[in-house]
């Protein structure tokens, strides 16, 4: 009996000491606050600036009231809201480092949002990505522009109505590009990716800050513009187009949302808005040669008539003028040696025999009669009047 009543208690105190064990190691696998920073202990890099002058790196950091990032549609009784700091160095990172020297913070990157590359920079894209995106703080879906203009003036531009700085384009680019599609801006995943397939082109968005169109009390409104495009393959840079240079891009963006043109005619001209823009785009092959077929197909409406206008003269006009920027965009492309329309990466995609034969390795170019352009336009409404034909 007593051997019996000794190992019952052996047997409880076992039991005690598997769950006393059991319980420290699970406390110990808990995550606790030994790491934990308050929130103003840090400064958070909402925006960065990289410049490359003298062959060295200056970069620009950008942070905003930690307030402002949670509420984007607050007014702002501070007037400068934002903080801007500079550091150089021979790497971006590096760079940083330097900045960081100067911060009564830990400096962030964990809320980065915009990365603006200054066209000097821009031969040394490839380091550059590197050093983003090789430290875990970086997030892909940064969005990244380009811009010839200095990297203060786009940090110091206005917004309207007192707004936070995050309601601007350089971080909220989607209402501009709903209303009037250009070139949407890269997120950062989507950017390496581009950069690191074959025969493939980046157009980053050139991005500037503009003092002739707002004014407040007389006094003129510094606002951010998109105003072209920066080119790369193949991480090398290839040159710089104006909208206007550039404009036949946004017919075959698979993300066009909205734009509007005019229409002329014998007797009257109209304001068109084109609301929808697919294109496809079909290779053949005549004695060893690629030929290219781009078909776009637009639908939109009548959104202003002055004088009279038929809807064929309607349709006409319209199919001829976007027909004539999508070839001027590819006549200017050639002579920068640029081949828009991804007609390289549709060989890379699917005549891969041909490509590796006739293209890789090589500045492959299309001559210009291997491009033929159909653009059919469908006018889908009139609007809320009927169309004055002018019997």
């Amino acid at each position: 009996m007593m051997v019996a009543a000794w190992f019952e208690g052996w047997c409880r105190l076992w039991r005690k000491g598997i769950a006393l064990i059991c319980i420290l190691v699970m406390s110990a696998l808990l995550q606790g606050c030994w790491d934990e920073v308050n929130l103003q202990d840090v400064s958070y890099i909402s925006a960065f600036g990289i410049d490359y002058i003298d062959g060295h790196y200056e970069i620009y950091g950008q942070t905003i009231k930690f307030g402002l990032i949670a509420k984007t549609e607050s007014l702002q009784p501070d007037p400068n809201p934002v903080w801007i700091g500079k550091g150089e160095g021979d790497t971006v990172l590096l760079a940083v480092n330097d900045l960081a020297r100067s911060g009564q913070t830990i400096l962030s990157l964990e809320h980065l949002k915009t990365v603006i590359v200054q066209e000097r920079a821009m031969i040394k894209i490839n380091d550059i990505m590197d050093g983003l995106n090789r430290q875990r703080a970086s997030r892909y879906t940064s969005l990244i522009f380009g811009t010839k203009a200095p990297i203060e003036k786009i940090f110091t531009s206005d917004t309207f109505f007192d707004q936070s700085p995050l309601n601007s384009i350089m971080y909220m680019p989607g209402p501009l590009d709903s209303q009037r599609s250009f070139i949407r801006p890269y997120a950062m995943q989507l950017a390496v990716q581009t950069l690191n397939e074959p025969a493939m082109l980046t157009t980053l968005p050139a991005l500037n800050a503009n003092q002739e169109y707002w004014k407040r009390k007389k006094q003129a409104l510094q606002i951010q513009l998109i105003e072209g495009i920066f080119v790369f393959k193949d991480h090398q840079y290839l040159g710089y187009l104006t909208e206007t240079e550039a404009s036949g891009l946004r017919w075959v963006d698979p993300e066009f949302k909205h734009f509007m043109l005019k229409a002329e005619g014998k007797q009257g001209k109209s304001a068109i808005s084109i609301t929808s823009s697919k294109s496809r785009l079909q290779a053949s092959f005549k004695e060893g040669k690629p030929y290219f077929a781009l078909k776009v197909r637009l639908e939109g409406n009548v959104a202003e008539m002055d004088g009279s206008m038929q809807e064929q003269e309607i349709v006409s006009s319209i199919e001829t003028r976007i027909k004539q920027e999508i070839e001027n965009t590819f006549r200017i492309g050639l002579t920068k040696k640029i081949g828009f329309f991804h007609l390289e990466h549709h060989l890379y995609r699917y005549h891969q025999a041909f490509w590796q034969q006739a293209c890789k390795g090589t500045n492959w170019l299309p001559k210009p009669d291997q491009l033929k352009i159909e653009v059919d336009f469908q006018l889908i409404h009139t609007g809320n009047f009927d169309l004055n034909i002018g019997t």
